[in-house]
């Protein structure tokens, strides 16, 4: 098992986030359940991050910040589905039903490794792609998607940066702004989801916003419109076209939650119109399993604060 050091997980996991109530809102909050539907996972020190579902095989997926391995959940079990030497800490992971392969974000929290790796869903090696190399800095692979034509793109949480990826693993720059690297020793974009009218929707933690980026103009992204607060953003889903969910994890606060937004002019606005508590736990992203949410508790507030556990939750969000 590799080891990272708490504390420097504890300083790429911190972020300020703002404790305002918000008022005048007319929202389904629907109280914390973890009902028959979620699905614990017990391994030891696993501490996943990314999380996907796999309809074509009926299993989850989960990374592993600790151990890098990528693992499997169908029937409840756990069992470990793909390794290889060179993952450290595996973070974000896409399932690519279309062009049926996995894609692996794989990284190193000091900052010197950012990568890419790409299996079939046999579990068959593709590629392995280094990302760090194309430009000088600090670099931190988080969160991947893919757009239909099967390029990748894949947020830098270290660098104001967006990778591209060709089907066959042929690395790129495809947005460098510093304007979206975070402050010093801070987080900036996180999860990313591909909207099939021609753009990307990133959410940025440390300010608490969502970007819409035009495939076709990445550097003339803005500032989604929002009516709510968000809480230290995390991992999205594109639900529909229309219809964005948002783990807002308030680094395990009282604001921990999914936070579900719909749209009528393509991103440029979006209004808050469900919000599922969660319990005050670090939770990372979600996912869809036959159309139900289930969002992943990651219990990373134990890592942070230099502990371990045996037990995780892909706990059902509605």
């Amino acid at each position: 098992m590799k080891k990272i050091g708490t504390a420097v997980l504890s300083a790429i996991l911190l972020v300020a986030c703002s404790t305002e109530k918000q008022e005048d809102l007319q929202l389904d909050l629907k109280a914390n359940n973890v009902n028959e539907s979620s699905i614990e996972i017990v391994e030891p020190a696993l501490f996943p991050e990314g999380l996907d579902y796999d309809k074509q095989n009926n299993r989850f997926l989960l990374s592993s910040i600790t151990r890098g391995d990528i693992g499997q959940v169908i029937g409840g079990e756990y069992s470990t589905w793909v390794s290889n030497p060179n993952f450290v800490s595996t973070l974000g992971l896409h399932v690519d039903q279309s062009g049926k392969r996995v894609l692996i974000t794989n990284t190193n929290i000091d900052g010197s490794l950012a990568a890419l790796a790409a299996y079939d869903l046999s579990g068959e090696f593709i590629f392995y792609t280094e990302l760090h190399t194309l430009i000088e800095g600090g670099h931190l692979a988080n969160d991947v998607t893919v757009d239909n034509k099967g390029n990748a793109y894949v947020t830098d949480s270290y660098a104001g940066i967006i990778y591209k990826l060709t089907p066959d693993g042929e690395a790129g720059i495809f947005l460098n702004d510093p304007a979206l690297a975070p402050s010093p020793g801070g987080f900036g974009m996180n999860g990313i989801d591909y909207d099939p009218r021609g753009f990307l929707l990133v959410s940025r933690y440390e300010n608490n916003s969502l970007i819409k980026v035009p495939l076709d103009d990445p550097e003339s992204y803005s500032e989604v419109e929002i009516d709510a607060e968000l809480f230290g953003p995390d991992g999205i889903f594109l639900r529909s076209p229309n219809e964005l969910l948002v783990v807002s994890n308030d680094s395990a606060g009282e604001n921990s939650r999914v936070q579900t937004f719909r749209t009528t002019d393509k991103w440029e606005s979006a209004t808050l119109v469900e919000e599922f508590l969660t319990p005050k736990k670090f939770t990372t992203t979600i996912t869809l399993r036959r159309n139900v949410p289930y969002v992943l508790v990651a219990n990373l507030e134990i890592l942070l604060g230099g502990g371990t556990t045996d037990t995780f939750t892909i706990m059902k969000a509605e």
